[in-house]
């Protein structure tokens, strides 16, 4: 499938990868041309929005995978080169409510919108992803071959009507500060004891990561980052993340003291680094390849 892609960052550039592993042929730009240029020897290039569409056949579908703080200009820009029936997917972590007045504001230009909702990190997004997906079931159906070939299997769906693929995200998200947080909590607490018993904490998170009940991708990230150097370099402090305001957002939603508690905990090490801090940073930057703040 020939696809206009736009933004070449952490995830869309493996994201890009990944679509020509399955012989898609994506038309990339990148805000930064020197990003774009990399690609010109994998798949066809463009250096403005009008040159990636002119390149594009027919029906043209376009993937935005941009910061959500972007997603509105880079449509207003788009829109004059669009038609009647073309396509534009947002897979980034844009607010379901702007999700939804997207949707309207394209209907009225009669552009389809599907927002989607990406997980499994840069390694997910080069390998195989997990992906939310809202707006008309029949634009899905037309594209689902994309989401087929980038995710694992069952790792994509229909979540329901504009905006549902960017808010099941959203839980999601808070589900993950949730578990991020136990498992930063469970780290900290061993830490305290580890001269007195003589623990290994590569040994704990080797065995938690291997059998436990509470095994998974977020403790196998744990213990990748926590054996690498720059480990003892982090300073404990966890930057605020694209996602935060939209986590407390959620806390007004539904009833979510998990959350709540794992948004408070995140603060208190801007104030006073922590191990805990550390956990959490090592995690983020592991599967997101987001900045940590250094000693």
């Amino acid at each position: 499938m020939k696809l206009g892609f736009i933004g070449l960052g952490r995830m869309g550039s493996n994201m890009v990868l990944n679509l020509l592993d399955h012989k898609h042929k994506p038309v990339v730009y990148n805000r930064n041309s020197k990003i774009t240029k990399k690609f010109e020897k994998k798949t066809p290039t463009s250096y403005s929005y009008q040159e990636m569409i002119s390149k594009l056949p027919k029906r043209k579908i376009i993937w935005l995978m941009i910061t959500s703080k972007a997603v509105d200009s880079i449509i207003k820009d788009l829109i004059p080169f669009l038609k009647k029936g073309d396509i534009l997917i947002d897979g980034g972590n844009s607010y379901f409510k702007d999700s939804i007045r997207r949707h309207n504001q394209l209907r009225k230009h009669k552009i389809y919108f599907l927002d989607v909702g990406t997980s499994g990190g840069i390694e997910g997004a080069r390998n195989g992803a997990c992906m939310m997906i809202g707006g008309e079931k029949k634009i899905l159906e037309l594209t689902e071959k994309l989401f087929k070939d980038m995710c694992v299997k069952d790792g994509y769906g229909y979540m329901g009507e504009s905006g549902a693929g960017h808010y099941v995200k959203m839980v999601h998200n808070g589900i993950e500060y949730g578990m991020m947080s136990a498992i930063s909590e469970g780290i900290e607490a061993i830490n305290k004891k580890k001269n007195k018993f003589k623990t290994n904490l590569n040994e704990v998170t080797k065995v938690y990561s291997n059998g436990s009940i509470i095994e998974g991708r977020l403790m196998s990230w744990t213990r990748k980052g926590m054996k690498k150097p720059y480990f003892k370099n982090i300073s404990g402090k966890v930057p605020k993340g694209e996602t935060e305001r939209e986590m407390e957002e959620l806390t007004k939603i539904a009833n979510m003291p998990v959350l709540k508690q794992a948004i408070k905990e995140r603060k208190k090490t801007r104030k006073k680094p922590s191990e805990f801090g550390k956990i959490i940073s090592v995690m983020r930057d592991e599967f997101g390849g987001h900045k940590f703040s250094k000693n």
